[in-house]
């Protein structure tokens, strides 16, 4: 019988960490040097609830009813991502008060 490899040994699993030597480096590597008279590169756009986001995704739906055809996908992932991050928000809460009824002894 065949032992078993230094590989499968290992009895955690192992999670991701990110840095910024791993694809960030290459991505950053990727993007013209900086000169002095070169503009910054513009910041993300702050992350939207999900009120914003089912705000947007009306918007995009008016933008499908006037015939852009690419609009309707648009605001299907807008739609998907506002009700995935209002459960989020729910199981916090819920969680977060539970803990806290059992730190205080409640329940």
């Amino acid at each position: 019988m065949l032992g078993t490899m230094y590989y499968m040994e290992r009895r955690t699993p192992s999670q991701p960490r990110w840095s910024p030597e791993g694809l960030l480096s290459l991505l950053r590597a990727s993007l013209p040097p900086a000169g002095p008279g070169a503009a910054a590169l513009p910041l993300p756009p702050p992350r939207l609830d999900s009120r914003q986001l089912s705000e947007a995704a009306s918007a995009w739906r008016k933008r499908s009813a006037q015939g852009d055809e690419g609009a309707e996908s648009v605001a299907a992932a807008l739609e998907y991502i506002a009700t995935r991050r209002a459960r989020e928000k729910g199981a916090r809460i819920q969680a977060m008060g539970k803990r806290l009824s059992q730190l205080m002894q409640l329940s």
